[in-house]
């Protein structure tokens, strides 16, 4: 191994000398091409002190010299060249890598989404015969049992509608990656307040109060931000059940090329370092027997607004209350814009 770089290193300076005679013979043929020598003799004849060996060493030295700068000059170039081709080769094969990984990432996600679409879809067939027949069992055959019995069969009714809804709320999750954005200009204001009158409803023996702040109009799917809204909402209604009074703030602003929405309530509120759980599938920080649901919502509201281009996140506080946030892309159009104007 030593020896080959030895060998190595001996052609290379062989090389660099080859190519400083080369440069310094051709610099001396472009010299005997201008008549540079002539001008130089003819310059000595009218200046009897100037030598003009001394003039060609000189400049045969100044040739040498240009020679060994190109010569070095060149090989910065070349090592630059070289290693700019490596780069762009390192960062080429870096992205095919990456768009690889993209593609086997998102086939493999399809294919979950499908498999999980599928068996949620295929569990609701004998969902619905347990809860039928468990309801039979209630209505025709309850003189039969006992009290034990007849809590048993309750508890298995609930159980299965509460697993129907879950399974209902899964194949929504799941059909929402399918389904296409239809974006329009959404009056977030009139939508927000409309859809709190409507659960408040829901809820009468409830006393809920409505802070309604400015919201900028968003552009994005009409049904889908509905969705994001109804389950903000919800959540806000059900954990300030702990208050003799429920506050809600609805308010927006915005910054930075987006519009950013928030739900504010003072209800349970959660410790801020159980965040990262909120957004997640099955994610829950509240006991289900003291709050009903089954941790879909939330990852339902990131999915629309992750599709929409936006983000999402929460800020709260353990028996304080808590505040969501999500943002959608400022790219409103004009015509949009002086509908909203109109209607305001």
């Amino acid at each position: 191994m030593e020896g080959k770089l030895a060998d190595d290193h001996r052609t290379r300076t062989l090389r660099d000398l080859v190519t400083i005679s080369v440069i310094a013979v051709i610099v001396f043929v472009i010299a005997d091409g201008l008549n540079l020598f002539e001008t130089i003799a003819e310059l000595s004849r009218k200046h009897g002190e100037w030598n003009i060996d001394e003039i060609i060493i000189v400049l045969a030295m100044l040739g040498f010299a240009f020679g060994i700068f190109s010569l070095r000059r060149w090989r910065e170039l070349r090592d630059e060249i070289a290693e700019r081709k490596r780069a762009e080769k390192e960062i080429k094969k870096l992205n095919e890598d990456l768009e690889r990984r993209t593609v086997e990432l998102e086939a493999a996600n399809k294919e979950l989404e499908a498999f999980s679409y599928s068996v949620s879809h295929d569990l609701r067939t004998p969902l619905i015969v347990i809860g039928g027949f468990s309801r039979l069992l209630l209505e025709k055959y309850s003189d039969h049992l006992d009290s034990k019995g007849q809590h048993y069969l309750s508890v298995i009714r609930a159980s299965t509608q509460s697993m129907y809804q879950l399974i209902d709320d899964l194949l929504g999750f799941f059909r929402l990656g399918r389904q296409k954005i239809e974006p329009s200009g959404i009056n977030m204001r009139e939508l927000a307040k409309s859809l709190f009158e409507e659960l408040k409803n829901i809820a009468p023996e409830r006393m809920l109060q409505l802070d309604m702040k400015p919201l900028p109009l968003a552009y994005g799917d009409q049904a889908m931000i509905r969705q994001v809204f109804i389950n903000l909402l919800s959540n806000a209604i059900k954990f300030t059940r702990c208050k003799e009074t429920g506050v809600i703030e609805i308010g927006g602003w915005i910054r930075n090329g987006e519009n950013v929405y928030y739900v504010k309530d003072n209800g349970a509120g959660f410790e801020m370092q159980h965040a990262d759980k909120l957004f997640g599938v099955f994610q829950r920080l509240h006991n289900s027997q003291e709050y009903e649901g089954n941790g879909v919502g939330l990852a339902l509201v990131q999915r629309i607004i992750h599709q929409h281009g936006g983000r999402v996140w929460a800020e709260g506080k353990a028996n304080e209350g808590a505040t969501f946030y999500f943002s959608l892309p400022n790219t409103l159009r004009n015509e949009d814009i002086q509908l909203y104007q109109q209607n305001v």
